[in-house]
Parts: structure tokens; C-alpha cells; sequence
């Protein structure tokens, strides 16, 4: 169930390979790291963190993009589409 869910019945979500910077900071915020942490449990520079927490294109190697994504999902982190084409995260149900 995510946080709109309530809102707005019928949102529902579905795994997504998408990983936009803000659903990276949201992830971020949802665990309370720090980019610094994030670099730490994803093996990633804090550079490259920074870089894919920034707004547009950016260029950042695969391999960093599915480390950062395998650090959230070591702690319970998903990330998702809504069926309205909205971006989120959702933690464990």
C-alpha cells in the first residue's frame, strides 16, 4: 500500500526499473540516510550519489544506478509506478 493509496482509491502501484532523482531522495528520506550513507551501503562515490540526486540528465554508469538501487532494497526499499503515471517508492507492506 503506498501513501497516496488512501487518497486516491484504486492508485495502485507496480515495480518499476525507472529511477528518477526525486525517487532516489524520497528513498533517501524514507530511511533517514544521509548521502554519505547512501554512498556507504551502495559502494558508490558521495560524487555519483550527488549526481543522481540531481534534476535532469545525468550521466551515471548502469552498474551505479543497480547499486544504489540494491542498497534500498536490502532495507525494505521499493520503487514503483502508479497507474496515473506518477513516480514513488513504497517500504515494506
Amino acid at each position: 500500500m503506498n501513501q497516496l493509496s488512501h487518497l486516491q482509491p484504486g492508485l495502485t502501484e507496480t515495480p518499476t526499473d525507472t529511477l528518477s532523482h526525486a525517487q532516489i531522495r524520497a528513498a533517501r528520506a524514507y530511511l533517514g540516510w544521509t548521502a554519505i550513507e547512501l554512498a556507504e551501503e551502495s559502494g558508490v562515490s558521495f560524487s555519483t550519489v550527488r549526481r543522481v540526486e540531481m534534476p535532469g540528465h545525468r550521466a551515471v554508469r548502469n552498474e551505479n544506478l543497480a547499486a544504489i538501487r540494491e542498497a534500498f532494497s536490502r532495507h525494505g526499499v521499493r520503487f514503483v509506478s502508479y497507474a496515473d503515471g506518477g513516480l514513488g517508492i513504497a517500504g515494506r507492506s
